[in-house]
């Protein structure tokens, strides 16, 4: 849809749903990803013996984690404004807790190759997941190269 097509009174709406539903599912399948990765991560470390902190899958606690994990998930897929801000909120609070609290619990002794490349990884989609919701708060329009 053209610029000008857009600004049409009639092609509004148009335009906002066909946006809101593009954000709704990158964010929802980007946070689903992340989640994934971390509890796949869970799973074989635990299968190879190496459970280190956070990633044992006999702990409620990190059952918790991933219910309110793919719950951001599918709360992006409301495409609400208040949901978005949760989100968004949620998902910088897990990228800070990523970059600033894990190093110092998940010590060099602790990282095994598969350990590091799923922190990476998991923390690289937050990342992605944040953006998309600011620009989706900003009602930026996603537009493809064409």
């Amino acid at each position: 849809m053209t610029t000008e097509a857009a600004s049409r009174p009639g092609n509004a709406g148009a335009t906002r749903v066909g946006k809101s539903r593009r954000y709704s599912s990158q964010v929802a399948g980007v946070l689903a990803a992340a989640f994934a990765v971390s509890a796949l991560y869970a799973l074989v470390s635990t299968l190879s013996g190496n459970t280190n902190y956070g990633s044992d899958p006999r702990d409620p606690q990190l059952w918790v984690f991933y219910v309110i994990g793919f719950g951001l998930a599918a709360l992006a897929r409301t495409d609400r404004t208040w949901a978005w801000r949760v989100v968004g909120v949620a998902v910088l609070v897990l990228i800070l807790v990523g970059i600033f609290y894990y190093p110092t619990v998940f010590v060099l002794g602790a990282q095994t190759t598969l350990g590091w490349f799923e922190n990476d990884v998991y923390v690289g989609l937050l990342i992605l997941a944040e953006y998309l919701c600011v620009q989706r708060l900003r009602n930026v329009t996603l537009t493809s190269g064409s």
